[in-house]
């Protein structure tokens, strides 16, 4: 499953989600290996478990609201440009 599959199905289940942004990077100690950094816009605030089971039941690892968004932005973009995949998306 890719992570744009995870979005569609977490689009369509949740009245919640307006807009989200991804992007995977490779991890510093598996290089082979990737991970993903996820932003989700929604009009209200959503659970651990609501976002776990609107992508399917997947492994969600770390959790949280964003309170500097700017931090967070320069955080979740410092690879892309370096062979990265990473995508918007908008509910329509």
């Amino acid at each position: 499953m890719t992570v744009r599959n995870w979005f569609t199905k977490l689009l369509k289940r949740s009245n919640k989600v307006e807009q989200a942004f991804f992007v995977s990077e490779r991890d510093k100690g598996d290089y082979n290996n990737l991970h993903v950094h996820m932003l989700i816009g929604t009009n209200t605030n959503m659970t651990y478990q609501e976002v776990k089971y609107g992508m399917g039941n997947i492994s969600v690892g770390d959790y949280q609201p964003i309170y500097d968004s700017e931090a967070v932005c320069k955080y979740v973009t410092k690879h892309i440009g370096k062979d990265v995949d990473y995508d918007i998306v908008f509910k329509n």
